[in-house]
Formats: structure tokens, sequence, C-alpha cells
């Protein structure tokens, strides 16, 4: 009878054990559409939370000690003695919508630099080239992720410095105004906007500051408003909800469940999106709105409208449950499946439906022979797979939440949602109150991955599309320009598509252009061009192959191509320039504002980590997956245009290249991560230094040392 008995409990954990590994990681289901709601009481948040904490796992953490006001370094002098001479033009931060500026560690306004290097701001006078020096710098007390600057406004985004400290206990009445924290101890994230006059850029001053609990995501600027959006996990613990705090200039502005927009929506990772909005020129308070959301991954801004998408998750009783259904109830006899879904759908908890389910599956297995208890186990391995195929194809969605922004005004207008998951924002678009979406369901290494872009009206209802392009692929870029989306994939080759989005509720097909490679960001040349930056590829052989689900190509080193879609539906790569071997890097290809072109002076500028394969250590040939040696860290400066193509001009660094080629590696204190223009002058910019170079001849003209404190004497970049 043991025997038995321990058979009859390892097929009950054979079935939960698939039923469990197949719920991993899966996207979600339906969404209930009862609307948006705001919580009328901290018990409705609570109850909520629990619902759906019985269903998964999410968690929170507490907050720290704020830090101290902020330190200005720099003399204390009126801005007299500082020279009023300014480009008449100059480059500003890559953005992708016009007028909304997006913020950046280095920004300038024709004649200072302001650029975050390690905990501080420095401003510099940069124009003239020969007067260039530091004005002032300015020490946040906290780390500083990114700044904006608007006239004689700098705003800067960080995060105060981390200290451990418990939590104050909850108190024992739980009322609305007064949410409640736990006791355990936790690092928390406290975050801040600070305002500065600029006035005087060599006694900067603090003119606002509005500190929170939780974590800067990403902010937009448009006319003098700033919209920041921060996510902050729900810290609920032991039937303790803490409520994150927001201190304005004023008064502190605690949120209260009565603040929380929530949606009927299952998400894994319950946390609080907030967005605020700023006017830079006044300390008032900050508009804000809340919302319960799962984690924001990308968002897209125009001068309307701010979107944001996160994925969609199904709870891990739900996906089991579906499981059961589709997979166990159609294998056993009919009346052991009306007693499990007889059980399925009462409302019992959880843990008492799988106690009961299993009992009822442990008589049932004690009835099959031998022979029908193998077949069972390799119907239901079978019938698993195919339905976790099935389930995951149909809730492998975006959602996206539509907000409407008009100068302090926040105002929540939709929801909707797509197939598919998003790669960054260029995934996004608004074009004539549609919204444009490019997105891939499937997985690339199961060979099921295709790709798709949607048009949704203004309510997020789904107009048009095209589907199930570049089959085993993945997207890589995308570009939405006007009328027209352009859209990379990859695996093997590099389709480049181009597609017409005229008739919004008909998309086509126009042309496609495959070529070795593939590029992770497109630019706009003009409207008959487009530049892509990514990386060079080559086609891995049968032997390389063995052993591989898939057929593959090897990346190489960097490579920037010029295309020709005046004709559409043939579009041509008419030049193209690599760099170095596999190995090679930019922060172009993940970062679109390290990427610097202007037309008009032909210039194309981007960061580059070289590296180089020493051929003698390969007598014979060289593998395609052979890695190169960093001889270079700078930035590459080039010519381009329609007529004569990518042509090199040169190369800067901060480095010594000599010491980089020895050793292969560079300082990161020294990595050029930025580059812009003033005239006929190009600076780059690394947390050590700011050079000034002539833009003809790249000629040096100036630089000048940061203040920097290295933490660590071997804060080094290896390869």
């Amino acid at each position: 009878m043991k025997n038995v008995a321990i058979k009859n409990w390892i097929f009950v954990i054979f079935i939960v054990t698939i039923l469990l590994i197949s719920g991993c990681n899966i996207k979600d289901v339906t969404i209930k559409e009862n609307g948006i709601k705001k919580f009328s009481s901290v018990d409705e948040l609570k109850n909520f939370l629990k619902a759906r904490q019985q269903q998964g796992y999410y968690g929170g953490y507490g907050f720290e000690k704020a830090a101290t006001g902020p330190q200005v370094l720099g003399a204390e002098t009126t801005a007299a003695g500082i020279s009023d001479a300014r480009a008449s033009t100059y480059s500003t931060t890559n953005i992708q919508v016009q007028g909304v500026d997006e913020p950046d560690i280095v920004k300038n306004d024709g004649k200072y630099v302001y650029t975050v290097s390690q905990e501080k701001i420095h401003i510099i006078d940069a124009y003239p080239p020969k007067n260039m020096e530091l004005l002032s710098s300015i020490d946040v007390n906290g780390t500083v992720n990114e700044i904006f600057v608007n006239n004689d406004k700098l705003i800067v985004f960080g995060q105060e410095k981390y200290i451990y400290e418990p939590l104050p206990l909850a108190e024992k009445s739980i009322s609305i105004d007064s949410p409640t924290v736990i006791g355990p101890m936790y690092y928390q994230s406290k975050s801040f906007v600070k305002t500065y006059d600029i006035s005087n850029k060599k006694a900067p001053e603090l003119f606002n500051s509005i500190t929170y609990d939780g974590s800067y995501f990403d902010a937009r600027m448009i006319d003098n408003y700033v919209y920041v959006i921060l996510n902050q996990p729900i810290v609920y613990q032991k039937d303790n909800i803490y409520l994150p705090e927001i201190k304005s200039a004023s008064r502190p502005i605690q949120i209260s469940p009565r603040d929380i927009y929530y949606f009927d929506i299952y998400d894994d990772s319950y946390r609080l999106t907030t967005i605020m909005s700023i006017n830079i020129n006044s300390n008032s308070d900050p508009e804000i709105k809340t919302f319960l959301t799962g984690y924001t991954q990308n968002i897209f801004v125009s001068k309307e409208n701010i979107y944001l998408t996160s994925q969609k998750y199904i709870s891990t009783i739900d996906y089991q449950e579906r499981l059961m259904e589709r997979v166990l109830v159609p294998l056993v006899d009919s009346t052991t499946a009306d007693k499990i879904n007889d059980i399925l759908k009462s409302d019992i908890p959880y843990y008492e439906k799988q106690a009961q389910i299993d009992a009822i599956l442990e008589l049932y297995y004690n009835k099959l022979s031998e022979s029908e208890k193998k077949d069972l186990m390799k119907k239901i391995q079978e019938k698993t797979t195919e339905v976790q195929a099935e389930i995951q194809k149909e809730t492998q969605k975006t959602i996206i939440h539509k907000i409407s922004i008009y100068n302090k005004n926040v105002e929540y207008k939709t929801r909707g949602e797509v197939p598919g998951v998003i790669l960054n924002q260029f995934s996004m678009d608004e074009y004539k109150d549609n919204f444009r979406i490019a997105t891939t369901t499937g997985e690339i290494f199961g060979g099921t991955s295709l790709n798709h872009i949607y048009v949704l009206d203004e309510d997020l209802d789904i107009i048009g599309k095209i589907e199930d392009l570049a089959p085993k692929e993945r997207i890589y870029s995308v570009r939405f320009l006007g009328e027209r989306a352009y859209m990379v994939t990859f695996k093997k080759i590099d389709p480049l598509f181009v597609i017409d989005l005229k008739n919004p509720e008909n998309p086509k097909l126009l042309g496609q252009l495959k070529i070795p490679g593939y590029s992770d960001y497109l630019h706009p040349y003009d409207e008959n061009h487009i530049i892509g930056i990514g990386k060079e590829a080559v086609d891995a052989i049968s032997e390389e192959r063995n052993g591989r689900e898939t057929d593959f190509a090897w990346y190489q080193g960097i490579k920037i191509a010029l295309f020709d879609v005046s004709n559409p539906e043939n579009p041509k790569e008419i030049s193209k320039y690599n760099l170095g071997d596999r190995g090679t890097d930019s922060d172009a290809l993940y970062d679109h504002r390290a990427f610097l072109f202007d037309k008009e002076k032909q210039l194309l500028v981007i960061p580059i980590t070289l590296a180089e394969i020493d051929k003698s250590e390969y007598p014979n040939e060289i593998p395609p997956y052979a890695y190169g040696k960093t001889t270079f860290q700078g930035a590459y400066v080039f010519s381009i245009n329609s007529n004569e193509g990518i042509k090199l001009k040169g190369s800067i660094t901060h480095s010594d290249t000599d010491e980089t080629k020895e050793k292969g590696y560079y300082d990161y204190l020294t990595k050029i991560s930025r580059s812009l223009y003033m005239d006929g002058i190009l600076y780059t910019i690394s947390t050590k230094k700011v050079k000034a170079n002539d833009l003809n001849d790249l000629d040096e003209l100036n630089s000048i040392e940061l203040p920097i404190e290295r933490q660590n004497p071997q804060e080094v970049i290896a390869y």
C-alpha cells in the first residue's frame, strides 16, 4: 500500500509540476472592462491587494532618511565678467518629437555646457572655446539622473543617498487620512526634482525642490512645463500599507487611497505610477495624478498626450486553472471531469481547491492500469505544450494608458491593448490623433516570433493593422515618419521594411531590403533617406550551427548605413561604413541622445569603443565569433550626405590611446558619452573632461578638466 501511495503522489506532483513550470513568465489574459476607478478607503485598497496577493506575489520597500540640502560649489560672485558671446547655431538633444524635450546628462544653450559628472552638475562657459572655463558645480547630495535647461532654469532629476533605517510601525487604527507603514528595515529610494535659478552661472540658487518616495522613471518638457513619471512599489505586509509622500516647497502632500486611480487588471508587480506636472517658473505645488498599474516599461509623449505601456500578466492560479480546464479535464472520464469543474467554479480558497482536486485525481489514477497511467502522462505532457502555446499567443499583449496633458493639467483619457510586446519608445508614435505601435509576438528562439504594426484611434481602439511580418525574427528598430513606418528585424539578415500608413485603416507593406547585419537605431536624414546604426553580421556556417535549434548570424563591428527610400517599393542601401571587429560598441545603439546629426553641416558624430582583432593570434582564418581587443574609446566624426555617402573625418578621444591599445581597456572616467556643436566648434564630453575641436579639421582648440572623485582606482572597462 505504501508503494501505491508513493506512486499516486508522484503522479499528482508530476501534474502540479507541469502546471507550475508551464505557468512561469506567461503574460496576461482578459481585462474586465469596468473602466477607471478610485479607492474610497484604506480598507478597499487593502482588500483589492489581498485578493490579488493570493494569486501571485508582489512586494515593496520602505523609505529612507532624507538627505541634507544642496551645496553650490563655486565663486559667490555676480555674472559680471562673463562674456556674452553666443553661438548663432548650436545642437540640441536628439529628441523623438519636435517640441517635446527629453532630459539628458548634457545640455547646452549655445554658450554654456551643463553636464552631469558623478554626483554634480557642472556649468561651463564653453563659447568661445579659447575662454572655456568651469564656472560652478552644483552638489545635490545624491545621484543625478538627468537634467533639463530652460532659459535661466536648470531642472535636475535624481535620487537621494540610500539610508538603511526602520519604517515606523503601523498604527492599529487605519484611517483614510493616515496611511500606514510597516516596521521592518528597508532600503527605499527617495527621489527629487530640483529647479535652480541659473541667471548667475557662477552662483546658481535653488529655486524649487520636490522630493518623493519612489524612483524616477522618465520626464518630458513642453514649453515651461515638466512632466515627470515616477514609480513606487506598493508596500503591503502584515495588514499594513505604506503610501508615498511628496514634499513640495510649501508642504508635504500625502498620497491617500482616494487619490489613486485603478483598474480591474491583474498584475504580478503592482506599483504606483505617478505623473507630476511642474511649472518651472513657479514654486507652487505640482499637479499630481497617481495610478495603480503594473511596471511601466516604456513611454511615448506627444505635445498633447502621455502614453504609458506595460505588459499584461496572468496570475499563477488563473493560468494553472486554465491548464487544468484545457489539459486535465478533457483527458479524464466525465465523472471526474464534472467534479473538477465544480471545484474550479467554486468560491473556496485556491489551496482548498488544489487539495480537493489532488484527492480526486489520486482516486482516478488508482483505477488505471500501468499502461493507461503511462499513456495519460504522455498525453498530459503533449497537451500541456499545445495549450501553453495557445494561451501564450492569446495573452502576450501590451496595455496602453493614454493621459492628456496641457500646461499644468493632467487627465486620464482611456486605455487599450495590442498583441505583442514593444522594444522602446520609437516603437510608438502619435499622428493625426491616431496612435501607431510596432510589436513582436512569440519567441525568437522557439521559432514562433512574428512582427506587427497596429493603428489605434483616439479611444485606443484598433482600426488598422499589418501583421505577421518577418517570421522567426524580432524587431531591432522602428521609426515612424509621417505617413510611413520603417522597421528593421533581425535573426540572420537585416530586412528593412517600408510600410505605408497613409490610410490608417489599411496599412500596406510597400517594400523591403534584405542585407547582412541590423540597425539598432534609425534616424531621418530627409524625407527620402534614412540613417541606420547597428552591427554588421556574418552567416554562421553549418558546423557553428551544430546543436542549435535555429539558423543565425554572428554580429560583428559597428555598421553605419544610409538608405534611399525615395522609391519605397525598392529601398536601397546607398552607403555604409564599418567600424572595428566583434566587440566594437557605441552608446548610440542604445541611447539616441548619444547620436549627433546635422544635415546642413553634413555632420554625424557617435561615441565608439573600438575593438580590433590581433590577426597574429589567428594564423589561419579568423572565426566570425572571435572578439577583438579594445584599442580606442572616443568619438568618431563623419561627413554624410546623400550624394557622397558616409566618410570618416577623424576621431577624438579623452583617453591615452597608446595605453588603451597596450592594456586593452580604458579609464571609464574618460569615456566620451556625448557630443555637441556651437557654430564651427565640436565639443565632446566625458565624466572627466570637456574638449573643443574645430569642426573642419578636428584640431584641438581647448579643453578643461572636471573635478572628479575616483572611488575605486580600478574603475576601468576591460574587454
